[in-house]
């Protein structure tokens, strides 16, 4: 392997922890859940495949829908009395983002090129930057560079993305270190050379240190 000179991380699941049950919970007290499904199976399922709001997230993280279509959506289908407010904080109940983490990145700048690449919606981007800010750091500046597939119109694991991000920013893949918590995603990454590293989903406080002990110390 050639020496690596940049890092690529995924967002969810990676740089930020998801909490999938305390988002599910808030929508179901809202009255959002699907037919046929009891709160705790999805709570301990996370969301359904064949979930209309699944799909709806999906055309949000593409770029499809905005921000204000998708509540516009949530709230035909919630109980009366609910509130453009509570659907955008339900659907942000998922995000959980450790200050020490945005401390890492910066850290790691120091050493390498840093980039993000993530299948992201405007409201969740939104919310990261929020608690980014609310921990006293601008998340932009822990990369050199992000890549959101609602800007680019386009979602791992499209080869299109990865060879985006590669001609957008001169990375050569073989020198590029790139972490993700999707087997798709991961097999993606390396059919363009990139030196690909799957982690479990909300697993970055133990494999971080590992990777980068320079950068925890």
């Amino acid at each position: 392997m050639k020496e690596i000179k940049n890092v690529v991380f995924d967002l969810g699941g990676v740089v930020v922890d998801l909490d999938i049950p305390s988002s599910i919970k808030a929508f179901a007290k809202l009255g959002i859940v699907p037919q046929g499904i009891t709160l705790e199976e999805l709570s301990r399922g996370g969301i359904p495949k064949d979930w209309e709001m699944r799909e709806k997230m999906h055309a949000m993280d593409i770029g499809d829908m905005s921000a204000s279509e998708f509540v516009a959506l949530m709230l035909k289908v919630a109980k009366p009395g609910t509130t453009e407010q509570d659907i955008v904080e339900a659907f942000n109940r998922i995000i959980r983002l450790p200050r020490h983490r945005l401390e890492w990145l910066k850290r790691l700048r120091k050493h390498y090129r840093v980039f993000l690449l993530s299948n992201i919606g405007e409201l969740h981007w939104a919310e990261t930057c929020r608690v980014a800010q609310s921990l006293g750091i601008d998340i932009e500046e822990c990369f050199d560079e992000v890549f959101l597939s609602y800007r680019l119109r386009m979602v791992k694991p499209d080869p299109r993305i990865f060879q985006h991000l590669t001609e957008a920013t001169g990375i050569v893949p073989e020198e590029t270190l790139y972490i993700d918590d999707l087997p798709d995603n991961i097999r993606a990454g390396q059919a363009i050379g990139l030196q690909a590293y799957k982690i479990d989903c909300n697993t970055l406080d133990k494999e971080f240190p590992k990777l980068f002990p320079e950068c925890t110390d």
